[in-house]
């Protein structure tokens, strides 16, 4: 009687598991997280994944993935619709209004996984400033900031921070502390996000809880229970570029 009651529990667990209620609660995301639904993200996640890969495909497909990111973080950005043109169509030329970012924007790339999302970041906001951080995780795990290359004057209103992949959150947390004392020097506080293609759980837990209040911009999470190194994209610094 005891192994039956025990079997029925085991069975009653399974099925509040499987319900739709729990696996809306496994995969809900805090409001600050965005995850991209975009097929082609997982598509080249994938491809990035596989061994033997080169290091021209690896930062081919890092680019490629970063610019499908990006469109998603940038969609918000304040631009003016009152921008005068000139075209010439079927020979008449015509003034039009057309509309432009009006935003100042920097990227800062994590060093130096970070770096091999910079051209596609740069290509989508070419006057954007670029930035340069090194921060990396001590044997003691603690992030420590190596290099900062961040301008004395505040110039900018929003700063992009790029970090392929989240595994503890660690160094994304001490970069978003880093940016926040520095740009409280501008006239208004800096508006910080961060963009990245895979992150861990326990990388998202930690963000927001840390900064609930930067939006996170994630190609996609991993979940894998069963793969606690997860995100595995290898050691990017090392595969971007050909250090292995």
């Amino acid at each position: 009687a005891r192994s039956t009651r025990a079997l029925l529990l085991f069975a009653a667990q399974l099925h509040e598991m499987s319900s739709p209620a729990s696996k809306k609660a496994k995969t809900e995301k805090p409001k600050n997280i965005h995850v991209s639904a975009h097929s082609l993200v997982s598509h080249k996640v994938t491809e990035m994944r596989k061994t033997g890969l080169s290091a021209r495909d690896y930062r081919q497909l890092m680019k490629e993935t970063t610019t499908l990111v990006m469109v998603e973080a940038t969609h918000h950005l304040k631009h003016s619709n009152k921008i005068p043109i000139n075209t010439d169509e079927e020979g008449q030329k015509q003034c039009r209004k057309g509309s432009s970012i009006s935003e100042r924007l920097a990227i800062v790339p994590l060093s130096r996984g970070g770096l091999g999302m910079t051209d596609a970041a740069m290509e989508m906001l070419p006057t954007t400033q670029v930035w340069h951080l090194g921060i990396e995780i001590s044997p003691k795990h603690e992030p420590d900031e190596y290099y900062n290359r961040l301008p004395e004057t505040v110039a900018v209103e929003r700063v992009f921070i790029l970090d392929p992949m989240l595994v503890s959150g660690r160094a994304a947390v001490r970069a978003i502390d880093i940016l926040q004392v520095w740009g409280a020097g501008g006239k208004k506080p800096v508006q910080i996000e961060l963009v990245a293609l895979v992150a861990t759980p326990e990388a998202i837990k930690l963000l927001s809880e840390k900064h609930p209040e930067i939006k996170v911009y994630v190609g996609m999470i991993d979940e894998d229970e069963e793969e606690p190194i997860m995100p595995s994209l290898g050691d990017v610094g090392h595969r971007l570029f050909n250090t292995c």
